[in-house]
């Protein structure tokens, strides 16, 4: 390549009609820009001679010029066609338009609306949310419930020996009977209710780990005989019927009453083992509480409400005793079971239930003014704390 500096703009010097712009002095002044983009456009091809290459002129300068102004037109002309285009679209359409009938559409019937109890929306948010209802009743009964830990008591044997409770006590705190819980318990509401006797006990017994519906039946009535005989004495009057069915009054004396101790040695638990005769099954029960049997209660009452005339409290009895069959613990599989067990092993479970029950001995039997005597169980209601009482 030539070192030699390309001679673009050849100096006057030269002759005149090897010049390269003499061409360009006839161009005429356009009125437009696209008209003067296409004169220069011409200009160039017609400047480019290759008759100079020849003779030694550089013509790189002008064929340049001459491309990127066939570019520029290019692009102003495809620029041109498309806003063309766009605005003939836009005519179009508002053309269209305008030619387009207005749909007028009808406005829907509105049906009246029936009045419903539930309110609009709206209004619910505006109306307050009530007042949460406070049961008054039962903050009595939690007040009147409470352990008088600061009250003279004594220490009373469980006919269990606490071996079924977690705490294994074989004595409770039991507090003494009152004036005080004479006036607080002789509400008619209450005694009519059956919920003084569950109040008394609460308010009683000074275990903080133990109350009214987790003791064993046996032990509750223990507990409710010491209250009474130590409240009011241990004769306890009692109207009983003779053998001719004839009514008399007589006299028990609740320090006579025998007491029966476990009739076998749980686990650890509290559990008892047995293994059915029939399929022999080994199995685990427990005994049950005062919670227990005032459930059985009300669910059979319910069935009765509900029209069932079956009388399930066997049933539901052995729902809450059963606590393991073989080796499963699973509740679910524990009422099936219950649901198929064979007759001569429920009977068989339920007699040795009886036999392992500790508690005082109810059945008592007493001697007749005729000089007979008669074997009955020892009628208690709410006269048994309330002597005097008459409602």
């Amino acid at each position: 390549m030539s070192e030699k500096r390309p001679n673009v703009f050849p100096k006057q010097t030269q002759p005149e009609d090897k010049i390269i712009t003499a061409p360009l002095a006839n161009v005429k002044v356009v009125e437009t820009s696209s008209e003067y983009e296409e004169k220069k456009l011409a200009v160039a091809n017609e400047a480019y001679n290759p008759e100079y290459e020849r003779v030694g002129y550089d013509n790189s300068a002008l064929e340049l010029m001459r491309k990127r102004t066939e570019e520029q037109l290019k692009a102003r002309n495809e620029q041109i066609a498309k806003n063309l285009a766009d605005t003939q679209n836009y005519q179009e359409m508002m053309e269209n338009a305008k030619n387009r009938p207005i749909e007028i559409k009808a406005v829907p019937e509105v049906k009246e609306r029936k009045m419903v109890n539930t309110p609009p929306r709206a209004i619910i948010q505006e109306i307050p949310k009530p007042e949460p209802v406070v049961n008054h009743h039962d903050d009595y009964v939690y007040q009147l419930s409470q352990p008088q830990y600061n009250m003279s008591f004594d220490l009373i044997p469980l006919p269990s020996e606490g071996k079924i409770y977690r705490s294994k006590k074989a004595n409770v705190k039991v507090a003494y009977l009152t004036t005080s819980d004479e006036n607080i318990l002789t509400s008619p509401n209450l005694l009519q209710s059956g919920e003084f006797l569950e109040i008394l006990i609460n308010r009683k017994l000074l275990e903080r780990d133990l109350r009214y519906r987790d003791l064993h039946v046996g032990d509750r009535n223990a507990i409710m005989l010491w209250i009474r005989a130590t409240g009011y004495g241990e004769m306890y009057p009692v109207t009983l019927y003779d053998e001719n069915n004839e009514p008399f009054e007589t006299e028990i004396n609740l320090n006579n009453l025998k007491v029966k101790k476990l009739g076998a040695e749980p686990d650890s638990e509290g559990y008892f083992d047995f293994i059915l005769p029939v399929s022999k099954t080994a199995i685990k029960f427990r005994l049950l509480t005062v919670g227990d049997v005032e459930d059985i209660d009300a669910m059979v009452k319910a069935d009765e409400e509900a029209g069932i005339p079956i009388n399930n409290t066997g049933t539901y009895a052995l729902q809450r005793q059963l606590v393991q069959v073989g080796s499963e613990r699973n509740k679910a599989y524990v009422k099936d079971f219950i649901e198929v067990m064979r007759v001569g092993d429920g009977k068989a479970l339920r007699a040795y239930i009886d036999s392992v029950e500790s508690g005082v001995e109810l059945d008592i039997e007493v001697g007749t003014p005729g000089g007979g005597s008669i074997k009955t169980f020892l009628p208690l209601n709410f006269k048994f704390f309330w002597p005097d009482l008459s409602i």
